[in-house]
């Protein structure tokens, strides 16, 4: 394995070599069976506790019910973490209006996507492996008992079941409870769904007396050792496996601390690319950071200093788990320079200008790869939606319950939609419309994205707009020769 200028921070030494040396005693013994696997404990509460709704399943749509119980059966479109799952209606229209995303009722994993915490990967990745091994889904909620939506307002709430080729319907929520990958936070019994209460208790009580995983068992993958690894952007890529978040393996990640220089800016989010490249390295390494909608003053061309994990979304990578407090600590988030001449004068290049495609080493689409998470400037020529071929667009549902609108384009032959969220000026359809015409090209500035719709995909390439700080006019103009 290449590791490239890596050095490792060990802070208050003689602490986390006491604290180290109590963890290896207290968590990794005969007592913590599952300390480091996956391994599951005997669900006898789960395995008691049957479906009774076979004969509603089909007369009912969980979307749409506005009272009463919601049931549909569905089937997983992404999975996001242990407790939210996004989801479509198997008897829907197969439109994008039977796609949403579910909060798991009753239930509260760690975190495991903005932030990483003791048992999130683990409780990720057993609720992606029930559901992909599940021969058939169902969802449902009690409307009059229980809320349709979350405090969000963006996810809908409800129960999951699920069964296999070799098991009868099985409750998700209840078994992640009693697995130990969440404490029970289901409080209020329903007429419409009866036992839920009672065996999300007995559940919860169960898995407290048994210290299982959230209740009292350590997570051995992750780290709390306090070392961290300062690196590049692009070592961090190159070594991924070794340093990043895998929800494969329910490895944690090492804390990482990176110099960078701001690119972009989206939302609370942003971009940021290497202050140095290897001589054989074709452009900067670039990545997209996601803050967990934690405000921080960014501008394009700070150089900053912060701490964070890398971690793989869709086949993207992106950075995640970043510490944003700016007070003075062990992790504080630091601003190294915030001017031109400040940059030039600690020996970097101040060039935050995007990289102009058309390029000679763009032949396939595949080359996009090397631009990805960075800034381009690109000719793109706007086409129709298949469904309607005067639409430069189409409309869908954000895993958070919002809209978002895809721009249709190709670069020559390759498509190469433009992704507009809720932060760009693109918003709405008609703003859409009346910048972007189909059959014209346009010079776009934005930053190069992947998506994977599921490990079996191909990798699909796409424009994310920054927020526009000064008119839209300076990102994308039309070409008129």
């Amino acid at each position: 394995m290449k590791f490239k200028g890596i050095r490792y921070f060990f802070g208050f030494i003689l602490a986390s070599m006491l604290v180290g040396s109590t963890i290896g005693l207290t968590s990794c013994g005969p007592k913590e069976q599952v300390c480091g696997s996956n391994e599951e404990y005997e669900t006898p509460i789960t395995d008691a506790f049957k479906f009774n709704l076979d004969d509603v399943v089909s007369n009912n749509n969980f979307l749409t019910a506005t009272t009463g119980l919601a049931i549909s059966e569905v089937k997983v479109i992404a999975y996001t973490d242990g407790d939210t799952t996004n989801f479509s209606l198997v008897n829907g229209t197969g439109g994008e209006n039977d796609r949403f995303r579910l909060r798991y009722e009753g239930i509260d994993t760690p975190e495991s996507t903005g932030e990483i915490d003791p048992w999130g990967l683990k409780a990720s990745l057993f609720t992606k492996t029930k559901l992909k091994s599940a021969t058939s889904i169902v969802v449902v909620n009690d409307l009059v008992q229980f809320e349709k939506y979350d405090s969000s307002g963006g996810r809908y709430m409800g129960f999951v079941w699920y069964k296999t080729e070799t098991s009868d319907y099985r409750l998700l929520n209840l078994e992640i409870v009693e697995q130990g990958y969440s404490l029970n936070y289901l409080q209020q019994s329903s007429a419409l769904l009866p036992g839920y209460f009672e065996a999300f208790k007995e559940a919860g009580e169960a898995a407290k007396k048994a210290n299982r995983r959230v209740n009292g068992e350590a997570d051995c993958d992750y780290d709390d050792s306090g070392e961290v690894v300062e690196t590049t952007i692009a070592n961090a890529k190159e070594n991924f496996d070794t340093l990043g978040v895998d929800y494969n393996t329910s490895s944690g990640g090492k804390k990482l601390r990176i110099t960078a220089i701001i690119t972009g800016v989206a939302g609370y989010n942003f971009y940021c690319r290497d202050l140095v490249k290897e001589d054989t390295d074709e452009t900067f390494s670039g990545i997209y950071a996601f803050t967990q909608y934690k405000s921080i003053d960014l501008k394009p061309g700070y150089i900053v200093k912060f701490y964070c994990k890398i971690t793989k979304y869709s086949g993207n990578y992106q950075l995640t788990d970043i510490e944003t407090s700016t007070i003075a600590s062990r992790y504080a988030f630091e601003y190294v320079a915030k001017t031109k001449e400040e940059v030039e004068k600690l020996g970097y290049e101040y060039d935050i200008d995007a990289y102009k495609i058309p390029d000679t080493s763009i032949t396939k689409y595949s080359d996009f790869e090397k631009y990805t998470g960075n800034y381009v400037e690109i000719p793109l020529t706007v086409h129709g939606d298949r469904n309607n071929p005067d639409a430069p667009y189409y409309e869908s549902t954000t895993t958070s319950g919002g809209q978002v609108f895809t721009i249709l384009t190709y670069y020559g032959d390759m498509s190469l939609n433009i992704r507009c969220e809720s932060h760009s000026f693109f918003s709405d359809a008609e703003t859409i419309s009346i910048v972007f015409e189909v059959g014209k090209t346009y010079s776009i500035k934005a930053f190069v994205g992947c998506y994977q719709y599921d490990e079996d995909s191909e990798i699909e390439y796409q424009l994310s707009l920054p927020s526009f700080r000064d008119g839209y006019q300076n990102y994308i103009q039309e070409v008129t020769e």
